[in-house]
């Protein structure tokens, strides 16, 4: 049986990725925030907190990251193309997002490789638990489906 998706659903991903995004942009203020509260307009103010202003833009990312999800992998618009490629293609849209964002916002300097290696460090680390996390929420969920399955055909 297949899951219709509702506005609700599409909220709550906003949400969680909203969260996670600010649950880990406070762990990097807490440990950068002092080093780069001139650098980085995320850090405006040092390791005291964040600036409403970037909490806004995070939920709009968010907004838009969610939207790209739905995109990729809802089979809606793209249907012939692999899983492996719409993940790549989900990546690589993020990627050139936050790109767009860094240089519009000055989350940071856009033309130093410094702050671009970090980027890609953290969004890598970022994108294994993501990874991760969904693999062993798949593999639950069909874990359940198979049992669900053998349940009913034990009491036919």
């Amino acid at each position: 049986m297949i899951k219709k998706s509702t506005i609700f659903d599409y909220l709550i991903q906003i949400m969680v990725i909203w969260g996670i995004s600010i649950l880990s942009l406070c762990v990097f203020c807490s440990v950068f925030g002092e080093m780069a509260k001139g650098y980085s307009s995320m850090f405006q103010l040092g390791n005291s907190g964040i600036a409403i202003s970037t909490l806004i833009q995070y939920l709009f990312l968010s907004i838009i990251i969610a939207s790209l999800r739905w995109l990729f992998f809802t089979d809606v618009l793209i249907k012939r193309v692999s899983i492996i490629i719409r993940t790549i293609m989900m990546f690589v849209c993020v990627i050139l997002l936050i790109g767009i964002f860094a240089a519009i916002f000055q989350w940071f300097p856009v033309n130093d490789m410094k702050s671009w290696t970090m980027f890609f460090v953290c969004f890598f680390v970022c994108a294994c638990i993501s990874v991760v996390i969904s693999a062993i929420k798949e593999k639950s969920d069909n874990k359940k489906m198979q049992e669900a399955l053998e349940h009913l055909k034990e009491s036919k």
